[in-house]
């Protein structure tokens, strides 16, 4: 059997990911102590007792989520569970270079955190804003996108979800033409738009300035010869060496995330599993390839039901949990 693994990104955080996993694998405990030494914060208190505003914001959603996604093929991993190919959707691209044994969970949350800080700083006199949007075609969005822009102010679509739905960031008063215009269509089509908070990302040129900053701290990390091939978030191509990582890594920040490719290289293999906080990533895997067999892992009766399915040939030591 292939398995294929992906990972979640911004939004698919929420108070109480992976508690009930913490409560009974100690690796998962150790990963969480690990992590908070690392950043010097307390991801329990943080993933499980603090409010969904500040889970939400830049640095917390980033690290937590990849702490979770982390934690959750970890334990997976000692249960004898191999992924044969990784997807990381956003900035889920870091929990699929851990799994891939590409990138070390310190470095994970050393990039995740100061590419926060940069983001939040280039974007922190509100001149950006994202909204989602449901009910359009690409080559419309597209086109809206196009005229609703100025040399001055502009609006891209940063992330393909699947058809008909999108995200659209850039310039505040580009992306508010993109809603007056896409409202405008709402009484020949069923269009749904809604306001998304801009930590998901801008992906486009407008970003250029943090990649500046974050290749400083990039070039500090050791990227490692991936032990199995990760399928790049622009083209769908797979990536296997450090260095093609190092370039993906700063590729995907202004480039848009085309998911709807990624899928259909994922859909090749036997079993796709969702790693990490949410649903999100299964129901649409499941909406445009619904024969399909897709699992997502939040609590300890999916490790069983994925333990049953796959029946892995060696389990680690009982000590670890």
């Amino acid at each position: 059997m292939k398995i294929a693994m992906m990972f979640p990104g911004y939004q698919s955080q929420f108070v109480g990911m992976g508690k009930e996993l913490y409560d009974e694998h100690r690796i998962v405990q150790e990963l969480f102590e690990q992590a908070s030494s690392c950043l010097d914060i307390n991801f329990v208190k943080l993933c499980f007792a603090s409010s969904d505003a500040d889970l939400a914001t830049t640095r917390n959603a980033y690290t937590s989520t990849f702490l979770v996604s982390a934690s959750l093929f970890e334990l997976l991993k000692q249960k004898g569970v191999q992924p044969d190919v990784v997807a990381g959707f956003n900035h889920g691209v870091y929990a699929a270079l851990f799994a891939a044994g590409g990138l070390s969970l310190p470095d994970g949350l050393y990039l995740l955190s100061k590419f926060a800080l940069f983001y939040d700083e280039a974007q922190k006199d509100g001149k950006f804003l994202a909204i989602h949007v449901s009910g359009v075609e690409h080559e419309q969005m597209q086109a809206i996108c196009m005229q609703a822009s100025t040399p001055d102010e502009k609006a891209f679509i940063s992330i393909y979800e699947i058809p008909m739905q999108h995200v659209i960031a850039g310039n505040t008063h580009a992306v508010e033409r993109v809603r007056d215009m896409v409202s405008a269509l709402s009484d020949e089509k069923k269009i749904s738009i809604e306001p998304l908070d801009i930590a998901v990302g801008l992906h486009s040129e407008l970003i250029d300035p943090v990649i500046d900053q974050f290749k400083i701290y990039l070039n500090k990390v050791d990227f490692h010869d991936l032990s199995v091939p990760m399928i790049e978030s622009l083209a769908g191509k797979k990536v296997t060496s450090g260095k093609d990582v190092h370039e993906q890594i700063l590729v995907r920040i202004n480039s848009p995330i085309m998911w709807p490719v990624v899928m259909k290289q994922l859909a090749r293999y036997d079993l796709i599993i969702e790693i990490g906080p949410g649903t999100v990533l299964s129901k649409w895997f499941k909406q445009l390839y619904p024969d399909k067999e897709v699992m997502a892992i939040n609590k300890p009766k999916d490790i069983e039901a994925v333990l049953a399915r796959v029946k892995p040939q060696a389990e680690a030591p009982a000590t670890n949990s």
